[in-house]
């Protein structure tokens, strides 16, 4: 039986990815605040089949822009060290990134397929 908690994380992050296309063009010297269709569209597709290998086990997200219209996800556990993060560019020109890290240990992986993100998320999940 599928219960509210099993189903929180992708509607928790899917909520927070459309909040970055509702939010109004607000540029200054530091940061874009709206990201741009294709990071916006590439970042979506990733979620949605990360989420259907990993069912109910995909942990939420917050989601933010960076200066370039770029949009990061970040998932962080409150009682341990554990983060990743998956960086999708503005455009096409550069590669989608996972950064992952604890307090011993850190590293930054080129996203080559949703397997990459999964694992992570697979990693981010462990106790």
């Amino acid at each position: 039986m599928t219960t509210v908690e099993d189903i929180q994380g992708i509607s928790i992050t899917l909520t927070r990815l459309l909040e970055l296309l509702e939010v109004e063009e607000d540029e200054d010297d530091y940061v874009i605040r709206k990201s741009t269709g294709y990071a916006f569209k590439k970042t979506m597709s990733m979620v949605l089949e990360a989420h259907s290998v990993m069912g109910n086990s995909f942990p939420r997200a917050s989601a933010s822009t960076d200066y370039e219209g770029g949009v990061r996800l970040t998932w962080k556990k409150v009682d341990s060290e554990r983060t990743v993060r998956l960086f999708c560019p503005a455009n096409s020109e550069q590669a989608m990134d996972v950064y992952y890290c604890t307090d011993t240990d850190y590293g930054i992986e080129d996203v080559f397929s949703v397997l990459t993100l999964v694992h992570r998320l697979e990693w981010f999940n462990e106790e």
